[in-house]
């Protein structure tokens, strides 16, 4: 029980998690980031409907770094996590 109250003071305490997006600071409301919330902070309006993201991170909790692909997240650090979010064309 005092488990379960311990991580709703830990998920309180860190109600707006600063990461950074292409170089710019993106605040998220969790811990865990998925794909498509990065993807939306970097491009918020698709170049085209058919562009695909590449898009990597460092400096993360575990893995600490690595790739995220559509349907994956990874948990952040609190003001240190590096995302870098490119557009490539679809294959």
């Amino acid at each position: 029980m005092q488990e379960v109250s311990m991580a709703a003071e830990e998920a309180a305490r860190h109600e707006h998690v600063t990461i950074i997006v292409n170089a710019e600071r993106k605040t998220v409301p969790s811990l865990e980031v998925s794909y498509t919330e990065v993807v939306k902070l970097a491009y918020p309006t698709p170049p085209s409907p058919d562009t695909t993201f590449t898009v990597t991170y460092r400096n993360a909790v575990d893995p600490r770094e690595g790739s995220l692909v559509e349907g994956q997240s990874v948990k952040v650090r609190e003001e240190g996590t590096i995302f870098n979010v490119r557009a490539t064309g679809k294959s």
